[in-house]
């Protein structure tokens, strides 16, 4: 995940006397990936980072342009105050993304990309195929089927809607209108439309998927329904 990095992008300066530090190409080229990373950061609805956004875009827009930097005590300090604001919720951080497996998070970290790229219509495709991935895992739970794997994410959904007896409550009532939502505009995005997707709708279904990702309610059912099966 892009997060995972951020502790190898904001090193503290050692060298204090070498007040050229934030001109140089190798330090440089860290701030546009820490832009990035702080520009979707409250996707992770976590209460500390959606209160001080706006001051860390402001600290990352003086770290990226150094002819605003006076002095090397601006630059540390905004450095500083960077790496405080990430070490107040690492813990928080590390328990959403323990809520991902592998595919999921490398699926997710690749709409991430898209978004930051403002490629919105790949963002959507990427973010889409997570939960469609999250919604077959669930569903191959309760019932283990080669067919399943073979079903698109609008037939999927369908299947789970269509037999709520046989998949029960897997997926918890709030998220159900996330799934027709979100399937719409993948077939708007993936195949040749004439809508436009933008980027509040970009934006719309991302922010919804990572909520429903990051469910942790979700990942204890999911857990419980591995040990029944056991």
């Amino acid at each position: 995940m892009m997060l995972r990095k951020l502790g190898n992008q904001t090193s503290v300066v050692r060298n204090p006397r070498d007040y050229n530090y934030c001109f140089y190409p190798r330090y440089l080229q860290y701030w546009q990936p820490l832009s990035e990373i702080i520009t979707i950061c409250d996707v992770f609805e976590i209460g500390h980072l959606d209160a001080c956004k706006t001051l860390l875009q402001q600290r990352t827009t003086i770290l990226e342009h150094p002819k605003l930097i006076q002095n090397f005590s601006e630059f540390k300090a905004s450095l500083d105050e960077i790496k405080a604001a990430f070490a107040l919720v690492g813990k928080q951080l590390e328990e959403k993304l323990s809520l991902l497996n592998d595919i999921e998070g490398r699926r997710l970290d690749e709409a991430f990309i898209c978004y930051v790229n403002n490629c919105y219509y790949s963002t959507i495709v990427m973010a889409v195929s997570t939960i469609e991935f999250r919604l077959l895992s669930l569903m191959m739970l309760v019932s283990p089927s080669k067919n399943l794997e073979r079903l698109t994410f609008g037939d999927l959904i369908k299947e789970h809607l269509n037999n709520k007896d046989k998949y029960g409550n897997i997926i918890p009532k709030r998220h159900l209108p996330l799934l027709e939502y979100c399937n719409t505009y993948r077939i708007l995005s993936a195949h040749p439309k004439s809508e436009v997707v933008t980027k509040a709708n970009a934006t719309s279904v991302l922010y919804m998927i990572c909520s429903f990702l990051f469910d942790s309610k979700l990942k204890m059912e999911i857990k419980e329904k591995k040990e029944h099966k056991k």
